[in-house]
Parts: structure tokens; C-alpha cells; sequence
């Protein structure tokens, strides 16, 4: 069974960067954890259904599991407070 790779893209990289420096190092192992084995966060409900969620603290790692290209999309990383609801409205954006 070959791994997952992570996608980070860059507004989501630049995000991360920003964090501070024991966050950023807790993201970073949480998507090394995620990687290994996606099936670790919990599954998201109503708009985000599909996605799934990793906690790290009060932020929240959101990403989509791609099982033929065996990629992890990180589509977010923010504070459990407004990651949904940003995540959401830039979701309904695009569509």
C-alpha cells in the first residue's frame, strides 16, 4: 500500500507559517499524523460533509482525503471559531 502525500496550498501554507512557533510545530506533526492515516479525524456534517477534521488544540486541521491520487488536501488550518464558517463561504465562492 503506497502513502498519502500531503497538498498544502499556498494560502493555507501562509497561514500556517504565521502561527506561532509551538502551534506551528503541532500542525506540522498533526499532518504528518494525518498522512499516515487519514482516517484519524473526524468526518464534517451538513455544508463540509466529505471533509474531515484533526484537532490541535483550539485550531482545526480541515482536509479531503483523494483515495485514487493518495493525496491529502488540506483545505484549512485556523481556530475552531471561525475555520468552519471561513472554510464554508470560500467553498460557496467557488461554486
Amino acid at each position: 500500500m503506497t502513502s498519502f502525500r500531503p497538498d498544502i496550498p499556498p494560502h493555507v501554507a501562509e497561514v500556517i507559517r504565521l502561527l506561532h512557533p509551538d502551534i506551528k510545530r503541532l500542525v506540522k506533526s498533526a499532518v504528518r499524523a494525518i498522512v499516515a492515516n487519514p482516517e484519524c479525524g473526524e468526518s464534517l456534517k451538513r455544508e463540509l460533509e466529505g471533509l474531515r477534521k484533526y484537532r490541535v488544540r483550539r485550531f482545526r486541521i480541515v482536509y479531503a482525503i483523494d483515495q485514487k491520487t493518495r493525496v491529502i488536501r488540506v483545505m484549512a488550518v485556523g481556530h475552531r471559531r471561525q475555520v468552519y464558517e471561513e472554510l464554508t463561504a470560500q467553498l460557496r465562492g467557488k461554486e
